[in-house]
């Protein structure tokens, strides 16, 4: 799993908490008028322009919390993605002829992970997701992780359903990118860019 506190820039932290509170707030603003209308209590006439504008504002104040804290929901299992950014150190070797053992470390300080399968290399499979538009002003425009190793998905902290959900909301695009990784016992950094797919690189991270 990834740590999310590194993860986190500020812009974004700032309008989940903001946005969320303004929302709650104009819901019991607006809650409040509906409740002196429906029971004819009276009130100062207000223009209706006035409704308008702060229901339009509450719905852009639910849509960016929203989609910033579904961003950070995803950051759970995800790594934010920059220029370059190493998502884990594999080691890949034979163990006999047509098996293959591969070592999976996401960061420095993770515990190695241990996979055994049948094969002549191994085939790390990558998830990357860019975000929308808006997302991306906040400081996170594209999202990965290491999502399977040979035939084995890796564990996740979000249950399928609620990652599928969130990624309907704050993704632009999805896309599954398998790397090969040779069998010669020697550490490759699988590295990912916010501009292009997964690549591989001799070495640790």
């Amino acid at each position: 799993m990834t740590t999310i506190i590194n993860q986190l820039p500020f812009p974004m932290v700032s309008v989940a908490t903001i946005g969320l509170l303004a929302a709650a707030v104009l819901t019991l603003l607006l809650g409040w008028h509906a409740l002196r209308r429906l029971f004819d209590i009276p009130r100062v006439p207000r223009p209706a322009g006035m409704y308008v504008t702060l229901g339009a504002l509450w719905i852009a104040l639910v849509t960016f919390g929203a989609m910033s804290a579904g961003t950070m929901v995803l950051l759970r299992d995800h790594q934010r993605v920059d220029a370059r950014t190493p998502l884990a150190d594999v080691r890949c070797e034979a163990v006999s002829p047509g098996h293959v053992r591969a070592e999976v470390r996401t960061s420095p300080s993770a515990a190695p992970e241990h996979y055994d399968f049948a094969g002549d290399t191994c085939i790390v499979g990558v998830r990357q997701v860019e975000l929308r538009r808006a997302i991306g002003l906040l400081g996170v425009r594209v999202l990965s992780r290491i999502e399977s190793v040979g035939p084995v998905r890796r564990p996740v902290a979000n249950p399928e359903w609620k990652s599928r959900r969130v990624v309907d909301l704050v993704a632009r695009r999805t896309e599954a990118i398998s790397v090969a990784v040779p069998a010669d016992a020697q550490v490759h950094s699988v590295l990912a860019s916010s501009l292009h797919g997964p690549t591989l690189a001799q070495n640790a991270i």
